[in-house]
């Protein structure tokens, strides 16, 4: 008996757009990326909400089953913070009310209905935390009633790209960025362990995008983290916004495949479904 492939999508979720990747079936097949262009949501709904809509009549007009789908966030859905280490702090109840209530200080009482996740704590070292709306993943789960659709995963496209690309970077000191339409999300690292982590938005339809806000982010977290940068570090980017080979900023290092089976179109948007 002979049954059907089960599709296998890369979805990426944007304020304002959605990014559809389907690999090839063949070796060495380059996959196909849709971008889909969205309003923005009104003052009043989650800015999730019109990606999703999206594409749940994305998955609806294609009539697809059992669907399997890897999904990555924009910064602009998934809120980091880097919080200091709290040697006091021993128990894992203890180490979440801590990491809810911080992101309740920053974020307001907005943060009661988001799903606060965080790396495992190492001694003396500072913690990354993601914050996710927890209307967004129960959509998601939602999806299984268009033709059985399940999410296989949900991932910030922050962490998937760092995740790609961290051993590019090596152990010296040096800023990590991913920018996006309207948003650049800036990190500061020496010898795997992070310094500073921050985001800011930015006209996305101007020339500088996200040249525009790097510098003040670059002052905010240095002043933050207390280092001496006398000897200005490498700036990794990964996303949008930089054409590969472009040399007119010194000091950027633009990470891109050389060569892949995925999407050829890797300084464009399109490289946020595939999470690089």
């Amino acid at each position: 008996m002979l049954f059907a492939e089960r599709p296998l999508l890369q979805v990426a979720l944007l304020e304002d757009r959605l990014v559809i990747g389907r690999a090839g079936h063949r070796r060495g097949e380059t996959g196909k990326t849709e971008v889909v262009s969205v309003p923005r949501s009104g003052p009043h709904a989650p800015a999730w909400q019109p990606a999703m809509s999206a594409l749940t009549g994305w998955l609806r007009e294609r009539d697809l089953k059992r669907a399997r789908l890897h999904v990555f966030l924009s910064s602009q859905l998934a809120r980091w913070q880097l919080l200091e280490w709290q040697p006091q702090l021993a128990r894992p109840q203890e180490l979440e009310a801590y990491v809810r209530l911080r992101f309740r200080a920053t974020f307001g009482s907005v943060a009661d209905s988001w799903r606060v996740v965080h790396t495992e704590p190492l001694p003396g070292r500072a913690l990354p935390a993601c914050a996710i709306d927890e209307a967004l993943l129960a959509e998601l789960q939602g999806l299984k009633s268009v033709g059985e659709t399940t999410v296989a995963s949900v991932v910030p496209y922050f962490s998937a790209a760092f995740d790609r690309w961290r051993g590019s970077m090596g152990d010296r000191m040096a800023w990590f960025g991913v920018a996006e339409p309207g948003s650049l999300t800036l990190g500061l690292l020496h010898r795997g362990v992070w310094h500073g982590l921050r985001s800011a938005r930015h006209e996305p339809q101007g020339t500088a995008g996200w040249r525009s806000v790097l510098p003040a982010l670059q002052a905010q977290i240095q002043l933050a983290s207390g280092l001496d940068l006398a000897k200005a570090p490498p700036v990794y980017l990964v996303g949008c916004g930089v054409a590969v080979g472009d040399r007119r900023d010194p000091g950027l290092v633009w990470l891109a495949a050389e060569s892949s089976a995925r999407p050829t179109e890797q300084s464009g948007i399109e490289r946020m479904a595939w999470g690089v």
